[in-house]
């Protein structure tokens, strides 16, 4: 398995395991849900967002756009 298959495939597991925080804290809010969503959603998102630009730098440099 190539690395940028891999870091695509993390980058959905993180932004799956956001989605699904914000989902069961829609669903039934408690106060642990609702920490654990504020301090794990954004940053499961932002892994997701550096993983997936750092696919796009790659392939653009392996391309010679940059």
């Amino acid at each position: 398995m190539s690395r940028a298959v891999l870091r695509l495939r993390l980058a959905a597991i993180c932004t799956l395991i956001a989605i699904a925080l914000s989902f069961a804290l829609l669903i039934k809010e408690t106060a642990y849900l609702f920490t654990l969503f504020m301090f794990l959603g954004p940053a499961l998102l932002l892994a997701a967002v550096v993983l997936l630009g750092w696919n796009i730098l790659e392939e653009l440099r392996e391309k010679k756009v940059l």
